[in-house]
Parts: structure tokens; C-alpha cells; sequence
């Protein structure tokens, strides 16, 4: 066996490092609950980015519909515990389970269509649900479900301070995106990377596109059920606005800017363009309201315009990768 190289030695540690940092911050804030909250959000709205990327980015069917699979598992969950007295934490494997099936019954046929028509029918699919929510009473229509306050209990999925649910959306975070490395890596991740490349091809070698479509569409919804889960439990409520278009869209921008061929390129792009948003709502949202919405707008037009493979391809093909590599790494020419 091989002994590791420098430039393996210095990936390690400063991949420890990094989440030795994402650990300690919360510490390191001393518990302010303002930037623990902007992290919380980063955390599962780039979860959902990592899900959107399995079917946007790695299969190339393009969702607008993932904010309908996150509302669907927040609904099922809340009302499970609000109606059915359930278990906070019990709910969420219920909701992945039937948000997986209902998107796999509902887009197995539509997985027939191809191009822009299939991204229709995923905002059609979303508006609906929304739709079918917001007169429904007993899910309180337009007024939504909350959920109960109550004393601090981990059983409960019920924080007083804003730190467990940082932790808790940060192992969420890790754990989808080492799940997506798997995949990504395994006969799976082939098989859909193929399909994205070319159908035809796919077939002609034995891949069923059908099937390998369908599994990336319930796994996908399923990590959105999750993270529903999460985000109701952690606002302690939830209404139909949670599946408006916008937040399909905020879901899939991530992983573009980033760049959608990487599995890394949801963090990326979700830890840039949440920081910046959140930067420029601060500075300039008391100036004129709204023009921090119309900067972030023109940011990622010239992010689109400019580097289309996103920024881990621009990186990956750049002198400053070389340089890190090199310079602070110590990766030889050879290795």
C-alpha cells in the first residue's frame, strides 16, 4: 500500500479543518441567532439544491417543481404530528415514503416528454399541489398549520436556541451530499450521466432511461420531503406560500451558478449566492426596498452570461486552481 502524498496529506487536513470551523461556529458566534440562522438556511436550501441536481444536473430532466416535494413532506409532517399526535422525528420517513411515491406514479408517464415540456409539467405539478392546499380544511387552507411551542426536547424536534437545529441541518447537509457522491461514483450515477449525454446511446447499451429517470426523480423528492420535515419543525409553522415557483427557482440557481456536472457545485453556489443575498439585502433593502433582489439578479446574469459551466468548471480550467494546487497543496506535476 502506498503511503499518502503531500498533496493528499494537505486535502485531508484541510477538509478536517473546514469542518472542525463548521462544528465550532456556532461556538465561535457565541450563539448569535442571526447568522446561526442564515447558516440554517444556507444548510437545507442547499440540501435541496444537492436534490435538484441529482435530476437537473447528473440526469438532465429539469425540475421547477421541488418546492411542491418539500411542501408535500412539510404538510404530511405537520399535520401527522398536529392531527395524528405523532412523533416529530417518525413523521419524516412517512413523508419521504409518500412523497417518493406520489412523485413516481405522477412523473412516470411524463417522463415521456423531453425538453421544456417536461419542465412545464413540473411547474403545472407544483401549482396544483399549492392549489389543492390552499382549499383544503384540513390542512387550514390558506391559514396554514403551526405547530406547538413548548419546552426544549430533543424527542421533540422543539429548540428554544437556534445551535440544534444549526447541528442538525448541518449533518443533513453532509449526509445528502456524501450520499451524492456515492451515487455519483456508483452504476447509478453512470447510468444517469449517460442518459443526460445521450438517450439513444443509453438505450442502445442497455440502459432503460424510464427506470433510471424515475429512481433520480423519487430519491430526489424524497431528500425534499426531508428537508420539508425539517424547515416546518424548525419555523414552528407552515402555509402554501412554502411551494411557490420562487423557491423552485432559488432551489435550482445553486447548483447552476455552482456548477450542475459537479456534485460540489450545489454548496458552492448555495454558500455564494445565500451569503451574497443576504449581503445585499442588508446593505442596500433600507435604501430602496428591492434592490438588492434586482443586484443579486444582475449577479447571476453575469455568472450565467460569462461562465455557463458555472464556477467549479471556470475553477477547474483556471491558473488559480494551479496555483493552490501547487503553491499551497503541494501537488506535483506528476501526481
Amino acid at each position: 500500500m502506498s503511503l499518502k502524498t503531500t498533496y493528499q496529506k494537505r486535502c485531508l487536513a484541510a477538509l478536517l479543518l473546514f469542518i472542525a470551523l463548521l462544528i465550532a461556529l456556532p461556538l465561535l458566534l457565541k450563539g448569535s441567532p442571526y447568522i446561526v440562522n442564515v447558516l440554517i438556511v444556507i444548510f437545507y436550501t442547499t440540501t435541496m439544491s444537492l436534490a435538484w441536481n441529482l435530476l437537473g444536473g447528473m440526469t438532465g430532466q429539469n425540475s421547477l417543481g421541488h418546492a411542491a416535494y418539500m411542501g408535500l413532506g412539510a404538510y404530511i409532517g405537520a399535520l401527522l404530528i398536529t392531527k395524528g399526535g405523532w412523533n416529530p422525528w417518525l413523521t419524516i420517513p412517512v413523508a419521504m415514503l409518500i412523497v417518493g411515491l406520489i412523485a413516481g406514479v405522477v412523473f412516470y408517464p411524463c417522463f415521456l416528454l423531453k425538453g421544456p415540456y417536461f419542465t412545464l409539467v413540473s411547474i403545472a405539478f407544483g401549482e396544483t399541489i399549492r392549489q389543492f392546499m390552499l382549499n383544503w380544511d384540513f390542512a387550514g387552507k390558506a391559514m396554514g398549520i403551526p405547530l406547538a411551542y413548548g419546552k426544549p426536547s430533543f424527542l421533540e424536534f422543539r429548540f428554544h436556541s437556534k445551535t440544534p437545529y444549526y447541528y442538525i441541518a448541518l449533518v443533513m447537509v453532509v449526509c445528502v451530499y456524501l450520499l451524492m457522491r456515492k451515487i455519483n461514483k456508483s452504476k447509478l450515477g453512470f447510468a444517469l450521466k449517460t442518459i443526460r449525454e445521450d438517450e439513444d446511446v443509453a438505450s442502445a447499451i442497455g440502459i432503460k432511461p424510464m427506470k433510471y429517470k424515475v429512481i433520480a426523480l423519487v430519491i430526489s423528492a424524497m431528500i425534499a420531503a426531508m428537508v420539508g420535515c425539517f424547515y416546518a419543525n424548525y419555523n414552528r409553522y407552515i402555509d402554501c406560500d412554502l411551494m411557490l415557483q420562487s423557491f423552485s427557482t432559488e432551489f435550482v440557481l445553486p447548483a447552476i451558478v455552482g456548477g450542475a456536472a459537479f456534485v460540489e457545485g450545489p454548496l458552492v453556489g448555495g454558500v455564494i449566492l445565500l451569503c451574497l443575498s443576504e449581503w445585499l439585502r442588508n446593505q442596500f433593502g433600507g435604501i430602496l426596498p428591492g434592490i438588492n433582489l434586482i443586484l443579486y439578479a444582475i449577479v447571476l446574469l453575469c455568472v450565467i452570461r460569462f461562465k455557463p459551466v458555472g464556477l467549479l468548471g471556470w475553477y477547474g480550467k483556471s491558473k488559480a486552481k494551479d496555483w493552490v494546487d501547487h503553491k499551497i497543496l503541494g501537488k506535483k506535476d506528476k501526481e
